[in-house]
């Protein structure tokens, strides 16, 4: 089972909530892709806070150690901010590419195709919205 699909929620007015970040705590996955990975441990952790199924969103933390490797924006568009540390991301279709650190916001576009550096360590909460 896909880790981002493991805690569907069909909320209702009745049973929204307000979700702090790190309070409650939720358990850290670990994002199996090693089809995608290129060099390095490159090893993703996830913290899932709500995966709405209404609203086809999910909003979590995604961290990932030294390494490099592919992702494809299939059917999602992704707002991030990163926390710490730093990644170059390459858009594929271009060759463009961009550092981003902590502090810097983003959106990735359904169909971006990229190919992400991380040198040390990279940290950040993403919203994700699925055309689905």
């Amino acid at each position: 089972m896909n880790m981002m699909n493991t805690l569907i929620r069909q909320t209702t007015r009745d049973d929204a909530r307000f979700i702090l970040f790190g309070a409650p705590e939720v358990p850290r996955t670990i994002k199996q892709d090693t089809a995608n990975k290129i060099s390095g441990k490159a090893e993703q952790g996830v913290w899932l806070y709500s995966n709405d199924e209404q609203t086809a969103t999910k909003f979590g933390i995604w961290e990932c150690n030294a390494g490099k490797f592919k992702a494809t924006m299939d059917g999602y568009t992704e707002f991030c901010h990163i926390l710490e540390g730093e990644a170059e991301i390459t858009n594929l279709a271009d060759r463009s590419s961009r550092i981003v650190r902590a502090g810097d916001s983003f959106v990735m576009e359904a169909g971006l195709e990229t190919e992400w550096h991380v040198p040390i360590y990279i940290k950040k909460c993403f919203a994700i919205s699925s055309l689905e």
